[in-house]
């Protein structure tokens, strides 16, 4: 009876962090929708500024809220915690700026497919300083993922303009391994408060290339919308990596670009390509097979 209540919690866990998970690449998926709305007659970066900011400062408000009301159950954030803290907004101010000037350059297609490194990048890293095993249905399932990528972008010219900028691209994708690693160590402690520290740090390099560029249009609906999305989006991911190494977790989170597409052809009426349905059938099975000790375990409960 342990042993099966054991084996039970277990799958609990690792169901919880898959609905977290699928939850951040939904939330993470209207980042698209809203700048494709706004790109028109708002810079980028002026964009991501206010959708950091409010990522920042909404998550703050929210740890605030949990502490006051006491039902902060998570370890807090020590001294010894500090520099994984340091280290994770450095990688996230990496990323974005190899990522900034990467998007100069280079078409937004290819930009989209080479960021699925990321996967690979938070494998490698969490294989090499983490001590996480990588086995192999885990490897299958990212093999695919990137598959499934490559059939996702193809049809757009992707290939085309492929130079320094691409390089620019997988520093950002390596940066971000080590970031969804690091995220992962801590993903116990306040969440809500480091993620919180990360964008706000985001926001303020966004805040200076906005006063260097002498352009800056403030947006109270763009704020809002960034708790939402980069806030919540990158919370959910968070917690996820508490239930699920930072590879599972980035799997599923790569489940992102479909949930974009779909939202896209909801609210703009795109219409969907043969390259997209084999796409997501590729990623969900992916996700399966990615958990498929978890759902054998599952099943062996079920016949007891």
């Amino acid at each position: 009876m342990d042993l099966e209540r054991s084996e039970r919690n277990v799958i609990e866990m690792s169901n919880k962090g898959l609905l977290f998970a699928i939850l951040s690449a939904f939330i993470y998926g209207f980042n698209v929708i809203v700048e494709k709305y706004y790109i028109n007659y708002i810079d980028s970066n002026n964009i991501l500024f206010l959708m950091y900011l409010g990522a920042g400062l909404g998550l703050y408000l929210v740890h605030k809220s949990i502490k006051k009301k006491g039902k902060n159950t998570q370890n807090k954030i020590t001294k010894k915690d500090i520099p994984k803290v340091i280290l994770i907004v450095l990688f996230e101010l990496g990323a974005s700026f190899f990522l900034i000037e990467a998007l100069k350059n280079i078409n937004a297609s290819l930009v989209s497919l080479l960021s699925v490194f990321e996967i690979i990048a938070t494998s490698i890293v969490a294989y090499l300083f983490f001590k996480d095993p990588i086995y192999k249905n885990e490897l299958t399932a990212i093999i695919i993922v990137v598959i499934a990528s490559i059939i996702l972008n193809f049809d757009d010219g992707a290939f085309s303009g492929i130079n320094i900028s691409s390089i620019l691209v997988i520093i950002a994708c390596i940066c971000w391994g080590f970031e969804n690693n690091l995220t992962a160590s801590i993903s116990n402690k306040e969440p809500s408060l480091f993620t919180s520290i990360k964008c706000t740090a985001v926001a303020i390099m966004y805040l200076i290339i906005m006063i260097i560029s002498g352009n800056i249009i403030f947006n109270p609906l763009l704020i809002i919308i960034g708790f939402f999305t980069y806030g919540l989006g990158i919370l959910f991911y968070a917690i996820s990596t508490r239930y699920l190494n930072a590879s599972k977790a980035t799997l599923v989170f790569s489940l992102s670009p479909i949930f974009s597409i779909i939202l896209s052809v909801i609210i703009y009426k795109d219409i969907l390509t043969i390259p997209f349905f084999i796409s997501t059938f590729l990623m969900i099975s992916a996700i399966f097979i990615m958990n498929k000790d978890i759902i054998n375990d599952y099943s062996k409960i079920k016949k007891r």
